[in-house]
């Protein structure tokens, strides 16, 4: 294992083990990290440590659209496991609907999972005694939507573009704490919620219509998971405050 991509007996939070951040425990925890699922789906989190198999590695339910139910979560954590060395947030809903229908209780719910929940979190994580003063790394999984606007998306890019935004200022604000921040932006991914939408049969006019832009292919959820693995290591120990896309091109056209 190469030295700067070791994560022996780290503390890594994954908030969010659907399929990106399914791909990211299990890539972590092969790595050597001790893994702290959170999720509000309690099946996914059962399907994903049986997976995992032995280890330091525990679950937690959260609904994360109760914002004021992060604090005691992340106390209880650090109390159990220790201090945090790092943090992935893999939550949000991709809730779409046109302007007419975006009334404040729908925005305000993408929103505090999407983006409020994300903040708590860290700020939580980031109190005296909860992370690692040498070193914690925090990487949340944004969108392209952050870029590209589309019609009836307006919470859901709004949400990441925020997200992006408020990296941006905490990369500053923590960096006397030894805590660096960044987030990916995956473009079409295969994950189960996308699959659930979109059908990505190689002779379907959604495949085709992806591939006009996305011109080297839709993402699997770990070429994802390799770029906040990338952020979380020390190949990456000077890059913070910033946004790194994973989009097969999309941007570039």
């Amino acid at each position: 294992m190469r030295p700067l991509l070791n994560f022996n007996n780290k503390n890594i939070i994954v908030a969010g083990v659907g399929g990106i951040g399914q791909a990211t425990v299990l890539e972590l925890a092969s790595m050597g990290a001790n893994i702290i699922m959170i999720d509000a789906n309690e099946q996914a989190l059962n399907e994903t440590i049986f997976k995992l198999g032995q280890g330091k590695h525990s679950t937690h339910i959260c609904d994360f659209s109760k914002v004021d139910t992060i604090e005691p979560l992340i106390k209880n954590i650090v109390k159990e496991s220790g201090a945090i060395d790092a943090f992935v947030y893999c939550v949000g809903i991709g809730a779409v609907r046109p302007l007419k229908l975006s009334k404040y209780e729908f925005m305000r719910t993408v929103m505090d999972i999407n983006f409020f929940s994300f903040i708590e979190m860290i700020r939580c994580i980031s109190l005296k005694g909860n992370y690692n003063p040498k070193e914690t790394n925090i990487v949340g999984i944004s969108a392209i939507g952050a870029f590209l606007g589309n019609s009836t998306k307006t919470a859901y890019c709004a949400s990441k573009g925020a997200m992006n935004a408020a990296v941006r200022c905490l990369a500053k604000e923590l960096a006397p704490k030894n805590i660096r921040i960044n987030t990916v932006a995956p473009g079409v991914t295969d994950t189960p919620m996308a699959r659930a939408s979109e059908d990505y049969g190689s002779e379907s006019e959604e495949y085709k219509s992806i591939l006009q832009r996305q011109y080297l292919g839709i993402c699997s959820p770990n070429d994802i998971t390799n770029a906040v693995v990338f952020l979380l290591s020390n190949m990456s120990n000077k890059i913070t405050g910033s946004c790194l896309s994973v989009d097969g091109g999309k941007l570039s056209s």
